[in-house]
């Protein structure tokens, strides 16, 4: 390792504490490890996330669980693979150089720090099912005109080939957008992407050399920590569940006064409704880092957290139940927390009673003999929020990062980069022609498609206006990501411009947002990789070709494992639908809310459209407002921040407040949040301000051991517990070994909480 600019640190503290500024270039990366264990960690990733969008308790990989597992083996093959030479040399000085291809030998050495993130990057690009599946899953589950669970509607079915191009083509548009932004989002040393510190941070924990010094003291206390942590956590997420979600207002109101009770006793004010929801979890807490770790409390900033926590609070807390109090829209009509679509009598709304059978289009008159379209108060309330936070990021990056971004029209000066960027300039850069060309290909690509596919429903012009959108929205989305570890995303708003354009058509709304959506994830995504490419030393063109591979690997497995469910797993069906009384019960660890939500998304948008929904006559037209109010609320503290530029206003974000106003439970599970609270306050505020060592020394390594630890444990207990649950008859659940205090009988208790009123309000 050798020190390139003795005495030059990063500019951001966070970094300058963690990432070292050192490089072995002789340390290759895309090698033949990487290619065996990188397409193995790629399947096995895709699989399981595929797998668990359809199930109601859900384990995520994430980056730590990559690294956990896929260590061993890079360990392993070192050492037992031999060091014969394979493979062409000629293609290396072209493509990687280096050392990085694939030519070489089957075992160039230890396994080293370079293959171990590329192989985590390639996986992680996978952790979540593709963002297109959703169409697949409900025009299969919702839409086919044949619909039944026991044999799959092929009306409904669009094909491999079709299926295939839709995930490959949405996400690859999106890694030429990447390299087109990394003037903005890589570059400046302000883009500082804080989950990258905490890789870089293990991943070097993993690889130390020395066991001496702070090195020495991280690996210790990262090894330690990790251990205890699998040990506890099969308290709260197995033996003791009711550690995971204990309300302070059910133990003082409820269980101590001896009225233990049931949902079943505290119907919503709607009885007919074969619906039911908690409430907004209020005052409740958790001693579960599984619920805590998802907000990762201790490297977002805490003024961040702030701009999450505080409208949830409030939106949850206090203004949603109150609108239900009011009976505001016919609110006592529907569940309070309800992510579902309704009819004006308060039962799931019914689709097939509005569309063409075989066109799939809505039609005015069936829609007028049924009934419009209606949602829960929340749920209203957070698609009027979202309109806000639209248009309030596009003038809050305008007035404070606005010298920023045109800045990075301009040519960038040597004396302002950063100086882990320019310990990169050893390695060749990515041409921007080579994002230009997977721009252009994969957008060719896509309107050949989509005139050919016409059950997408979508023109040449959908694809060209949903690239449009993500050129307006991908730097400012980019610039929030990057410095407050949070992403606001543009569905609702690509759902909304299209269903103005094309109403009456689902399939065609939903295949514009993904395009629209699916493309500035998926460019974040490499981007935040690429910054992570820095840290870490490895050659851009390697990370390029390591989640391309990934994403095509990812499409064939996404796709597959979604056939094999929906074909074989009618259980699938029955949780996705409201079925009367008396027919078949299903195993209700198939009822994932993921596919109705995307569903009913469809219909607001796409099947009955905006102008339905959000017109003149609907009552939730006042809902529109909240475009307006995102102009004008960054303004004043703008203006603040400009006269008290010391005060902090440039921290109020009203893009994350306005976003998150509707991030709310929408189950009544919001036992993490006041937790979140506390161990951000104590990391990102206690700690760093006043245990400056302690946080600059070990804290990046705390929360990758509870990640990791936590990890470990869920990946267990799915393996040896939930698994075995396949098997079971529909409607059959095997029950806990036990029944105590902290875990309760869910056959006799409807909730863990010992709730007196299950719809807290």
């Amino acid at each position: 390792m050798q020190v390139e600019f003795p005495g030059e640190q990063s500019t951001v503290v966070e970094v300058a504490a963690t990432v070292p500024v050192s490089d072995d270039p002789t340390l290759p990366a895309l090698t033949f490890r990487f290619w065996v264990l990188g397409t193995v960690f790629s399947v096995f990733s895709a699989a399981v996330a595929q797998f668990m969008y359809f199930r109601l308790n859900q384990i995520s990989l994430n980056n730590f669980a990559i690294i956990l597992m896929s260590y061993p083996c890079g360990v392993f093959m070192a050492k037992v693979l031999p060091d014969w030479r394979i493979g062409f040399n000629w293609p290396s000085d072209f493509l990687l150089t280096r050392g990085t291809f694939v030519g070489g030998s089957l075992n160039p050495g230890p396994f080293n720090i370079k293959e171990h993130t590329l192989i985590m990057a390639a996986a992680s690009t996978l952790n979540g099912a593709a963002y297109a599946t959703d169409i697949l899953a409900i025009q299969r589950l919702f839409y086919g005109p044949n619909q039944n669970p026991f044999k799959p509607d092929p009306n409904g079915n669009v094909g491999w080939c079709a299926a295939l191009l839709l995930i490959i083509t949405s996400q690859c548009i999106g890694y030429g957008f990447a390299g087109l932004c990394r003037t903005w989002l890589v570059r400046p040393a302000a883009m500082w992407w804080p989950v990258n510190v905490v890789l870089s941070n293990v991943l070097h924990v993993f690889h130390a050399k020395s066991n001496e010094g702070i090195v020495g003291e991280r690996v210790r206390l990262f090894n330690k920590l990790t251990a205890w942590v699998v040990i506890y956590e099969f308290l709260p997420q197995y033996f003791a569940t009711y550690l995971a979600h204990f309300s302070i207002l059910c133990l003082a109101f409820g269980s101590l006064q001896g009225k233990l009770g049931n949902p079943a006793h505290f119907p919503p004010e709607n009885p007919a409704s074969p619906v039911q929801y908690g409430g907004g979890g209020f005052m409740a807490l958790t001693l579960d880092w599984q619920q805590i770790g998802t907000s990762s409390p201790m490297y977002t900033p805490f003024w961040a957290q702030l701009n999450i926590l505080v409208p949830i609070f409030l939106g949850t807390w206090i203004v949603t139940p109150w609108m239900y109090k009011k009976n505001v829209w016919g609110a006592n009509m529907y569940p309070l927390a309800s992510a579902q679509s309704f009819d004006i009598f308060g039962q799931p709304y019914n689709v097939t009673r509005i569309l063409n059978n075989v066109t799939l289009v809505v039609e005015d008159d069936l829609y007028d003999a049924y009934s419009p379209l209606r949602l829960s108060t929340f749920w209203a309330v957070a698609y009027g929020s979202n309109f806000g936070a639209v248009t309030a990021v596009l003038v809050h990056i305008g007035l404070f990062h606005g010298k920023q971004v045109l800045d990075g029209f301009r040519a960038s000066r040597v004396e302002d980069e950063d100086v882990h960027i320019k310990m990169m300039r050893k390695y060749p850069e990515v041409p921007h022609t080579w994002y230009l060309a997977t721009l252009i290909i994969f957008f060719a690509v896509s309107v050949v498609m989509v005139e050919h596919y016409t059950d997408y429903q979508i023109r040449w012009w959908g694809i060209v206006f949903a690239m449009l959108t993500v050129a307006i929205f991908i730097i400012p989305l980019g610039i929030i990501n990057a410095i407050a570890n949070t992403t606001i995303g543009t569905n609702v708003i690509t759902e909304f411009m299209f269903g103005l354009a094309v109403p009456g058509k689902a399939i065609a709304n939903v295949c514009f947002k993904t395009y629209g959506t699916t493309a500035i994830i998926q460019a974040l995504n490499l981007v935040s990789d690429l910054k992570l490419a820095v840290y870490m030393k490895i050659p851009p063109r390697a990370m390029f070709v390591s989640q391309l591979y990934a994403t095509f690997i990812g499409a064939v497995v996404n796709y597959a494992v979604l056939d094999e469910i929906i074909k074989n797993v009618p259980d699938v069906w029955f949780a996705n639908h409201q079925l009367p009384d008396g027919q078949p019960s299903f195993n209700p660890q198939w009822g994932s809310t993921s596919p109705r939500i995307f569903y009913t998304a469809s219909l607001i948008w796409g099947a009955v459209g905006p102008k339905r929904m959000f017109g003149n006559d609907s009552p939730y037209h006042p809902l529109l407002w909240f475009f307006l109010a995102g102009v004008f609320l960054p303004i004043p503290g703008y203006f603040l921040h400009r006269r008290y530029p010391n005060v902090g206003w440039d921290l109020v974000n009203w893009p994350l407040i306005l976003y998150n106003w509707g991030g709310g439970p929408v189950n009544g599970s919001g036992a993490s949040y006041l937790m979140v609270l506390a161990v951000s306050y104590f990391s990102q505020v206690y700690a760093k301000r006043y245990r400056r060592n302690w946080y600059d020394k070990y804290n990046y390594t705390v929360s990758a051991a509870l990640d990791s630890g936590t990890i470990v444990t869920a990946i267990i207990l799915y393996l040896t517990v939930t698994l075995s649950k396949l098997n079971n008859a529909p409607g059959l659940q095997a029950g806990n070994y036990m029944w105590w205090a902290l875990n309760p009988n869910l056959t006799k208790w409807g909730d863990q909480d010992y709730c007196l009123n299950y719809t807290a309000v």
